[in-house]
């Protein structure tokens, strides 16, 4: 209960300090956590993990969540009448999720360094792996935009997280660790990452209007929080047989709201940017209260 208190508050204060900070606010916040804390996160995670064949599915499951939501983007599309970019909204944020900004905080809440940890290589070597490569692809698809897949590679390569999280899993995979006197400093300075990045989310949080966008917007969070969540749980408790903290992690992370960078990706390209920025300011508070629902649930 200390750690729901503790979220909440947080949400609370990066709303009322919404005004304060006026609208570079989440911005700076969202700086400070892609270029500072999730480096540092992934130095002092990773090289730890004792790796097995089953966190694979850390890797494969957001890019199946990711084609679960190309099926349910067209399939919705059609069903309803939406437009070509809301269909590519729809596609964009129902499969991506924010599994770090609201992944890593409430995975070390409720699991710990191991949750944590889990949580880190889901997010970089799976859902930022999907936003790089068919992410961005069907973005630009849509947004009738050129861009090379080298060039997308190289955007991949280039990115601060990606870059610290291939030298973290360099040093797993030869036994290597920091001395002691780093790891105290890294453990230190990651510290305050969830104050910020729930901070960061309570910034995020508004409504506007939503009357003009409300039916694409109830399906979009319809797939994204429950759809999706719901197969990917078939999938590995029943299908697959997984009952483990693997498995807890890659359904608790499809059922996170929408990631904001592709959102905000997305409404710069035009692809109905109402909906695009809805879905993770409605989608992301949403989540919190259902992720811990489903940990209930998976208990």
């Amino acid at each position: 209960m200390d750690g729901i208190f503790y979220l909440v508050a947080c949400l609370f204060a990066g709303i009322l300090l919404r005004k304060r900070l006026g609208p570079k606010g989440p911005e700076v916040l969202n700086s400070l956590i892609i270029y500072f804390f999730l480096p540092l996160l992934a130095l002092h995670q990773v090289p730890r993990i004792h790796f097995e064949w089953k966190l694979a599915w850390l890797t494969i499951i957001p890019f199946v969540v990711f084609g679960v939501s190309l099926v349910a983007g067209n399939l919705a599309s059609g069903t309803f009448g939406f437009d070509r970019d809301t269909k590519a909204v729809l596609i964009l944020t129902c499969g991506i999720g924010s599994t770090s900004f609201v992944g890593f905080p409430i995975f070390e809440m409720l699991y710990g360094d191991t949750g944590l940890a889990y949580g880190i290589l889901m997010s970089l070597g799976g859902t930022i792996l999907v936003f790089n490569t068919v992410g961005l692809a069907t973005l630009f698809h849509y947004a009738k935009s050129g861009m090379s897949w080298m060039a997308t590679a190289g955007n991949i390569l280039v990115f601060p997280p990606f870059l610290a999280f291939l030298v973290a899993l360099l040093m797993n995979l030869f036994s290597l660790t920091f001395p002691v006197p780093i790891e105290t400093l890294l453990a230190k300075l990651v510290a305050p990452y969830s104050l910020v990045a729930f901070l960061s989310i309570g910034l995020q949080v508004e409504l506007g209007d939503i009357r003009e966008v409300r039916k694409p917007l109830l399906v979009g969070q319809a797939i994204k929080l429950f759809l999706i969540p719901l197969i990917i749980y078939v999938l590995l408790w029943h299908v697959m047989g997984q009952h483990n903290l693997v498995a807890k992690i890659c359904i608790l992370g499809a059922a996170i709201g929408s990631m904001s960078s592709v959102s905000i990706l997305a409404a710069q390209r035009g692809l109905n940017p109402k909906l695009a920025l809805l879905m993770p300011a409605i989608g992301i508070p949403l989540s919190i209260p259902l992720l811990y629902l489903l940990e209930i649930f998976l208990r």
